[in-house]
């Protein structure tokens, strides 16, 4: 133990230093070989909240934490969920966390976890700021390495929190699904590597978020000072929703290992998804040691283009997909990084014909009426560069507020059913012009404005309908295609408001041009 403390001291003092590691080491594990938990490295986070301040720990959720639901056995920790009454809540769980007794700035932090199932459970390996340098949350940061809801299981997500004091708080996340089985089935490993300026989101060393300071700039970058782990499975609350009578307890988040170590491995980014017969799919090993070797395997059906050897390979798909295998030897280990990918039937588009416009821009006798916005609206201004599809003089026009990472346009719609849109039945259409780089997001979203405040995501969102530009400084005509509903509880008579938002999750001040927002239907005709 005094070796493990003396090692951490010096990587405190001197935490740069991970960046120039030959070898990875290991400066903070625990493996829960005993039969206890080791308290010399844990401490625990009791109750409901309401004795700091932050019942229902601050997004109303139902359990009351204690000790006795952490138990250590036969090599594994668990965290076990149960449905008993203690006090005021209906259920128990448990919250670990190292703070006081170890903490870290940069490194990979990574678990064996295996990670429970249930509609309300929501799991979570994740780091907090020990100081709070910058202030109270989410100012000083918040790192959350894996989180899963629990009737989606086989999704994770990897995120991160920081900005404004609440509700004016920012984050950013991303989400990994698996192409085969769920996360309750096996361990895996989640991780997170963190280094001065970066954090990088790894599923089984699959690299799949990258987040640097300047993708949230101006907005501060809190991530520069000591962070300590937290692990824990909260039930309920507005984010996941709570138990149904399809939730079975107890239910356990079982952890085999935690390794905090002061440098990074290898790790592969590409596609786990693809198109049938898809050609020029990149996959790439980062982290690579100097002098190492890397020898691909790719599946039978599949064609190795270019890349042989190196840390870069580009792949077409035939009809089948399969695992793309890396090692890679180097002087410190070998080690064997795979990939499943998928491969998908292409989406067959259905031709539609264009039934009614919702608003042109260019009149006042339109079915669409601002409510308010973070950014600059200008509802009829030159049309930027006349097309054959888009002759008109006036268009509309929206600048995006570059300190408002999720920008809202608020408006409301007259006579729109938006359950038609999510059965299928008719489809939105919208022409847009912008100086954003392609595959910027275009996102429209119904929802109950008497339930949904900009804190309180996703209470009141009905549905969300998406599209990604694939052109800059250029008209071009993009469907908005369903995506999700993230509050089912909505029904869609309730909702009465609806919001644009333009590249939404970043800090930028892009400008939109709109015109033509129209609805289709199928065309039944076969034309």
């Amino acid at each position: 133990m005094n070796q493990i403390i003396s090692t951490l001291t010096f990587y405190l003092i001197s935490s740069l230093a991970i960046i120039y590691a030959q070898c990875p080491e290991i400066i903070w594990q625990d493996e829960f070989e005993k039969n206890t938990l080791d308290e010399t490295k844990w401490s625990f986070q009791n109750g409901d909240g309401c004795d700091i301040g932050l019942c229902g720990w601050g997004n109303n959720e139902l359990q009351w934490y204690q000790p006795k639901n952490a138990v250590v056995s036969d090599g594994s920790l668990k965290i076990l969920a149960r449905k008993e009454k203690v006090g005021k809540s209906q259920y128990t769980s448990a919250k670990l966390r190292t703070k006081g007794k170890a903490d870290w700035t940069y490194g990979r932090f990574e678990a064996s976890i295996k990670l429970p199932k249930g509609r309300g459970l929501w799991p979570a390996f994740w780091l907090l700021p020990t100081d709070e340098v910058y202030g109270g949350w989410p100012r000083s940061g918040e790192i959350d390495i894996v989180e899963l809801i629990g009737d989606k299981m086989d999704e994770i997500h990897g995120s991160m929190h920081f900005g404004k004091v609440w509700p004016n708080n920012s984050n950013v996340q991303a989400s990994y699904h698996l192409n085969k089985g769920e996360f309750s089935d096996e361990f895996h490993t989640f991780a997170i590597e963190w280094e001065e300026g970066e954090i990088r989101w790894l599923l089984d060393d699959h690299l799949y978020s990258t987040q640097r300071s300047e993708d949230i700039a101006p907005l501060k970058w809190p991530f520069d000072q000591n962070f300590h782990i937290v692990l824990n499975i909260a039930v309920g609350g507005t984010w996941p929703g709570n138990p149904d009578e399809t939730t079975s307890f107890p239910q356990a988040m079982e952890v085999e290992y935690i390794r905090v170590f002061d440098g990074f491995f290898p790790s592969i980014s590409g596609k786990s998804q693809v198109d049938k017969n898809s050609k020029e799919i990149t996959y790439a090993i980062h982290n690579v040691p100097k002098g190492a070797s890397i020898q691909w395997e790719i599946p039978a059906g599949a064609e190795l283009i270019s890349g042989k050897g190196t840390e870069k390979i580009i792949v077409n798909w035939g009809e089948t997909g399969g695992d793309i295998k890396a090692t890679i030897n180097d002087a410190c280990n070998s080690k064997e990084i795979t990939i499943n990918v998928m491969t998908l039937e292409p989406e067959v588009k259905i031709p539609v014909v264009k039934v009614k416009s919702i608003e042109n821009f260019d009149t006042s006798n339109g079915q669409m009426k601002k409510i308010s916005s973070a950014g600059i609206y200008v509802d009829k201004v030159k049309n930027p560069r006349p097309v054959d599809f888009n002759t008109k003089d006036l268009v509309a026009k929206y600048t995006r507020n570059p300190d408002s990472r999720y920008d809202v346009f608020v408006c409301t719609i007259s006579d729109l059913n938006i359950q038609e849109f999510i059965d299928g039945k008719k489809k939105f259409f919208i022409d847009i012009y912008t100086d954003a780089p392609a595959g910027t997001e275009i996102l429209f979203q119904s929802e109950n404005n008497k339930v949904a405040n900009g804190g309180n995501y996703p209470t009141g969102r009905h549905s969300r309908f998406s599209a990604l530009t694939t052109k800059q400084n250029e008209w071009e005509r993009l469907e908005l295609e369903f995506q999700n509903q993230p509050d089912n509880s909505v029904n869609s008579e309730d909702v009465n408001q609806y919001l644009f938002l333009f590249a939404p999750n970043s800090n930028t001040n892009y400008t939109f041009y709109m015109d033509n927002f129209d609805i289709y239907v199928p065309d039944e005709s076969g034309n």
